[in-house]
């Protein structure tokens, strides 16, 4: 099946700069990239959601979740957070740096293995269907199952008459990663403290990853940093004030994307250094990209590939 090229897009958005919020306007293969993009990046390969993306939407927890500690020790965690521990980062955690670093490293670990126990067995999994899904469209022949893209699988548990399943084991291990590696959740600190965030150097590390891979993962938040959202941009249009970012939002499955019902977009107001949220405004109001996010994904992607050895 023919990908989507960067100037074939499904959907076209545009900021409403008077109310400061996203609006979308929908039509067929509207060019999404910004008029000053170079004619040599026109046939540049990108995310597609109509194609890239899952078909089947974002799903339950099944009624049994492993424990953090089949995935990494406390100890490990414990020497981890020793090793990353700055005044800096404990600041934005709100710790004070002497207590924390002499006695309040086991209560951190405490915290982290419990955060983890409980998106473990509660939550969907919005990270590892965006994770698994980038992987997918980067690297095709790490599909495990035989589809001409990842939107030809529509049902989590693929093969049907097999007790293997390798779509599922993909993401729900993807998944569970974010919640045991230590830098993963070190780099979300600032989510803790939105003011914090540059959101210029965010807009230019999103076009710079985009550039390079083709999309780029974030956290999507508000007040309750745990009851976060994770979602894919894949595309970007760059304004005099501000940059729009497409986003693939796994809880909306590939058909919709392919039948131009759904758009998704997040923004950043690049004169005020201020997120734009769109659609996603009316639960979150933060959102944060941080590279980790591939490195602990690509670790994910060599333990797999370890593993099918």
């Amino acid at each position: 099946m023919p990908r989507l090229t960067r100037r074939r897009l499904l959907g076209a958005l545009s900021l409403s700069t008077g109310a400061g919020a996203l609006s979308i306007a929908t039509r067929e293969f509207g060019p999404f990239a910004s008029d000053s993009e170079s004619d040599s990046d026109a046939d540049a390969v990108a995310f597609d959601p109509a194609v890239d993306g899952f078909g089947f939407d974002n799903y339950a927890t099944p009624p049994e979740s492993p424990s953090p500690t089949e995935f990494v020790s406390r100890s490990d965690l414990r020497d981890r957070l020793t090793s990353v521990m700055s005044p800096s980062l404990l600041d934005l955690g709100g710790l004070s740096p002497d207590g924390a670093l002499r006695s309040g490293i086991g209560a951190i670990v405490d915290r982290l293995l419990s955060n983890a126990d409980w998106l473990f067995g509660t939550k969907g999994y919005c990270y590892g269907m965006a994770a698994v899904a980038q992987w997918y469209a980067e690297v095709p022949t790490a599909v495990p199952v035989d589809r001409d893209s990842t939107s030809e699988i529509t049902r989590i548990d693929v093969p049907a008459d097999r007790s293997a399943t390798p779509v599922r084991n993909d993401i729900e291990r993807f998944h569970r990663s974010q919640f045991t590696d230590v830098d993963s959740w070190v780099q979300r600190w600032p989510l803790l403290r939105p003011e914090r965030i540059d959101y210029r150097s965010q807009a230019r590390e999103l076009r710079a990853a985009i550039d390079e891979y083709g999309s780029a993962g974030v956290t999507i938040t508000g007040e309750n940093v745990v009851e976060g959202h994770y979602v894919l941009l894949y595309e970007y249009d760059e304004g005099d004030t501000d940059v729009t970012f497409a986003a693939y939002d796994p809880n909306i499955a590939a058909d919709e994307y392919a039948a131009a019902a759904t758009s998704r977009a997040i923004g950043i107001n690049t004169t005020a250094g201020e997120p734009l949220l769109g659609s996603f405004a009316e639960e979150y109001d933060r959102f944060l990209f941080t590279r980790e996010d591939r490195v602990t994904n690509e670790q994910a992607r060599a333990d797999r590939s370890e593993r099918s050895r």
